[in-house]
């Protein structure tokens, strides 16, 4: 079954040293978009994480967010004591210089990023990256759950839409059926009206006029390919694919065979029934633009 765009999760987990949060928001995009939130060291594993969300999301703008807090001291804070003395001595002939009575302090130095760094061991880094990878898994099953139960009703609101617009294709195509015959007694009672009483009409001629006006308010084509769009969307319905972009592109299909259909009917019901379906489509694209 179909699922929505969008979705959230949220897993707290404590596992060995460290705590793992993990947030995940998935709203509607028409691509596949992602706002990653993790912790500077690992920036080299944002490919890996995107390519693990993205094998669970096909579409939509991701927003994914990662929090390590480690339970224990580690020694990964590396200063950089050399460049740090250098700012000091320089802040201080500034200082001098200047005739500035404030003296350097602690606050003036940490104003410069790069003296302090935070590194973590290879192998701290991949044990860390390890309870990542699973933790986001987890919430990526649980974001998966919560956009099928959301698709769900999604799709229970399309079908109805559709089982709609099959009922106005069938009512089409039965009096569609039954216009050649209420075609050739209108044009016959017209011609009628035009000619004298005296003068005989010509069988052949009617015949003639009848096929001309039938070839164009002929809606057959048009009828069939609604149709085959329908059964299409419903089965894409049903599937377990991505299919959002699909079904997209077939409900503009089906607005274009509708719009010709009223463009060549004379026939009131089918016009009243044309415009109802034209609503009935609208409202069937804008649910589509949840679907992933």
């Amino acid at each position: 079954m179909a699922k929505s765009m969008t979705g959230y999760s949220k897993l707290d987990k404590v596992k060995d040293k460290y705590r793992v949060s993990c947030e995940i928001r998935s709203l509607n995009s028409k691509y596949f978009t992602t706002d990653l939130q993790i912790p500077s060291y690992l920036s080299a594993r944002e490919k890996e994480i995107i390519q693990l969300a993205q094998s669970v999301i096909k579409r939509g703008k991701v927003t994914i967010r990662i929090y390590i807090e480690f339970l224990t001291p580690i020694d990964a804070v590396r200063i950089d004591y050399g460049l740090a003395r250098s700012y000091y001595e320089a802040l201080e002939n500034l200082v001098t210089q200047l005739g500035i009575p404030e003296p350097v302090n602690l606050e003036n130095l940490l104003r410069f990023r790069e003296l302090i760094r935070f590194e973590l061991p290879q192998q701290q880094e991949e044990e860390i990256f390890s309870i990542v990878t699973s933790v986001l898994n987890e919430a990526l099953r649980s974001l998966d759950e919560d956009k099928v139960s959301e698709g769900s009703k999604l799709t229970e609101d399309l079908l109805r839409v559709i089982r709609q617009l099959f009922e106005f294709q069938k009512d089409v195509l039965k009096i569609s059926q039954e216009a050649p015959l209420l075609l050739k007694e209108r044009i016959k009672q017209d011609i009628q009206r035009l000619l004298e009483d005296t003068v005989q009409l010509n069988e052949g001629l009617l015949e003639n006029a009848v096929v001309l006006a039938v070839q164009k308010t002929d809606i057959r084509e048009e009828v069939a390919r609604l149709e085959s769009h329908l059964q299409k969307a419903q089965k894409l319905l049903l599937s377990n694919e991505s299919v959002g972009n699909h079904l997209d592109f077939l409900a503009q299909e089906m607005f274009r065979e509708v719009n010709t259909i009223l463009s060549k009917s004379q026939d009131q019901r089918i016009i009243d029934g044309a415009l109802k379906a034209k609503v009935l489509i609208s409202q069937f694209r804008e649910q589509v633009q949840n679907i992933e």
